[in-house]
């Protein structure tokens, strides 16, 4: 296999957490490798300043304690976590977190103890828009949801896409034309691509897509590697917190293609005061 190309049937597409498989997809493309760029002196427009604070701001800028996004660097190896809890959840016996928009679809991305919540998102409805969801999470709880991100599995092939390929299979998909969208409490958060884009550490990731989960059809054990904007959010104060994310892929490059992926979530939140 070409090292600098991939087929695009390979590839397993996810938007904002929802994954689409693409077989009809197929024809090649030139691979543009993705090496992450973080300017630790740019303007995001939401700033934080803790442990994890390098002088970033992205817009948000509020005299009192704040909300803080944490730099990429420590949300790679969260972000494939995500991957193995989605392909392990079976939504026949659990909530569905895409399509539960209620206190249940939330609660089912606890983890760490209550300590970390995962968000997800969803197609567009062509009447609806994005699902809207409605819950209550404890104070203290750190939040970390893809506004858009892609996988690609090693059993997808036969034989299995080796770990640089899974990478170029990820890495090229994510160089489409791409937008991104992200508002926390009304404010735009900016340069989300430049400095939220991040893809897995090197090695990837083990999983097991069980029977049921939202993802795929294909079942199993195997190995993969993503490549996305992901965010990873902190100290949201008691009280009203609305986010609202999406991301639009193009694939319209691609010969006879006339397909653009679309997927998001709003999240109203309701901070109840104290801690686990």
């Amino acid at each position: 296999m070409n090292k600098n190309k991939i087929l695009l049937s390979s590839i397993l597409i996810v938007t904002t957490g929802l994954l689409a498989i693409n077989p009809s997809l197929i024809g090649s493309v030139n691979a543009q490798p993705y090496e992450e760029e973080y300017d630790e002196g740019s303007d995001n427009g939401y700033r934080y300043q803790d442990e994890y604070d390098n002088g970033y701001d992205h817009g948000y800028l509020e005299q009192d304690k704040k909300p803080q996004i944490f730099p990429t660097n420590k949300v790679a190896e969260l972000g494939d976590k995500w991957w193995q809890w989605i392909l392990s959840l079976d939504v026949r016996t659990n909530p569905n977190p895409f399509t539960e928009t209620g206190q249940e679809g939330c609660d089912i991305g606890l983890q760490d103890n209550n300590r970390l919540l995962y968000l997800v998102g969803s197609d567009r409805d062509s009447v609806t828009g994005f699902p809207v969801h409605e819950c209550k999470i404890e104070k203290g709880i750190t939040i970390l949801f893809p506004i858009f991100n892609v996988f690609c599995a090693g059993f997808e092939r036969d034989p299995p896409l080796t770990e640089a390929e899974q990478r170029i299979c990820a890495n090229e998909a994510m160089d489409f034309p791409l937008e991104l969208q992200l508002e926390i409490d009304g404010n735009h958060i900016q340069n989300l691509e430049r400095q939220h884009r991040v893809d897995s550490p090197p090695g990837g990731f083990e999983f097991n897509a069980v029977e049921g989960n939202p993802i795929t059809t294909v079942l199993g054990e195997s190995t993969g590697v993503s490549d996305g904007a992901w965010i990873l959010l902190k100290h949201l104060t008691p009280g009203e917190h609305t986010i609202t994310f999406s991301g639009k892929l193009d694939l319209r490059e691609l010969p006879g293609v006339e397909a653009i992926l679309e997927a998001g979530a709003t999240y109203n939140l309701f901070v109840k005061s104290g801690y686990y």
